[in-house]
């Protein structure tokens, strides 16, 4: 009776004899799948990521860190174009219009807006332009969609937007006209132009205003907050590095000019807060239409170069701090949202610490 093959079992085995120079086969290494290739183009491991809004710049999976650079290199260059147009257009109807060479210095435009629809327009809508042009540049250089500029959700959240602009106005208008009242201050109109002049410059005030401060506020908190937020992660730098360059946009004195940029800094920090621009966007409309609405009135000269005191300053700042409290007290009460989920490209410094299973996870 022959004896059945028998398996010998591991441990009875007799151990393998290696000569110099070999070495035992090692086990074999349990690997993450590799990450999809869909439709012939590679897709990089991805992860859902909670991000602040200085930092959506990483939403979109197709941008790099030059991405930035490129969106405003591309944006100045359109802005440029659409500037030189506007020029053109303005000379020609200026040659017909009896406009002399004073009235385009700066100091001759100033003043003449105030009283020439044409040359608010000039003033206002070149700098409104600043809007299209970021626009294209976005469209042509990503990130997308266009609405992560506005808030983490990805659009404008305009009940909160019109929310922020109804505390604006109690504390940028109403406070302040209430305070002149009772100090025993007037208001005496000094507008000396005809009613359809005064009726067109209404017009633009209350129309072409509010869309040059938009324009402001997609370039100097959306575009350069998310460009910074694209490198640096912490927000200070996006909040407070905008700020000068938006204080130097500006021409005032030295108290002005530091309004200025405690003004920035406020609306980097709400815009941060709120994940969105809604809040800086109130607060920049509420200002200038007031302020220039005072100054179509003849009631007080937006333009000013000198003249403002510590006092002034004290009191802007005040205003705007209490705008940040009650910005962020409305903010927790509505539950606005401050953060968005997106599928984030995993760094190659966080997938070589990624475990398998983690890495499994992240690229299904």
């Amino acid at each position: 009776m022959t004896e059945p093959n028998r398996t010998p079992i591991p441990w009875q085995q007799q151990n393998a004899s290696f000569t110099q120079g070999q070495h035992p086969a090692e086990p074999p290494r349990i690997m993450p799948p590799a990450p999809p290739v869909l439709g012939g183009e590679f897709q990089p491991p991805r992860e859902l990521t909670e991000l602040e809004y200085h930092r959506l710049s990483h939403a979109d999976a197709r941008t790099r860190w030059w991405s930035p650079l490129l969106e405003g290199l591309t944006g100045g260059f359109i802005y440029a174009i659409f500037n030189v147009v506007a020029g053109l257009i303005f000379a020609v109807w200026a040659m017909n219009s009896g406009a002399t060479e004073a009235d385009f210095t700066l100091e001759g435009l100033q003043t003449k807006s105030l009283s020439s629809p044409a040359f608010f327009f000039l003033m206002f809508g070149t700098v409104a332009l600043m809007f299209p042009a970021l626009w294209l540049a976005r469209l042509i250089c990503r990130p997308k969609p266009w609405g992560l500029i506005h808030s983490v959700v990805g659009r404008m959240r305009w009940s909160w937007l019109f929310l922020c602009m109804g505390i604006s106005i109690v504390l940028f208008v109403l406070l302040p006209v209430v305070f002149e009242l009772i100090t025993g201050g007037s208001f005496a109109v000094e507008a000396r132009i005809p009613a359809t002049t005064l009726i067109w410059l209404m017009v633009l005030v209350f129309l072409l205003v509010p869309l040059q401060c938009y324009a402001e506020e997609l370039v100097f908190r959306g575009y350069l907050m998310q460009t910074l937020g694209r490198w640096l992660k912490h927000p200070a730098w996006a909040i407070i590095l905008p700020a000068p360059l938006f204080m130097l946009g500006h021409a005032y004195d030295m108290w002005g000019q530091l309004s200025i940029l405690v003004m920035g800094v406020a609306a980097g920090f709400m815009v941060w807060y709120t994940g969105g621009l809604e809040a800086s966007i109130a607060m920049h409309v509420v200002n200038n239409v007031y302020l220039m609405f005072m100054g179509v009135m003849g009631l007080v000269d937006p333009y000013a170069q000198e003249g403002s005191t510590f006092m002034d300053f004290l009191w802007a700042t005040s205003i705007e701090l209490v705008l940040v409290a009650v910005i962020m007290y409305a903010a927790r009460k509505v539950g606005i949202t401050r953060r968005g989920t997106f599928p984030v490209v995993i760094s190659p410094q966080r997938w070589v610490h990624m475990s398998a299973e983690e890495k499994a996870q992240a690229i299904r």
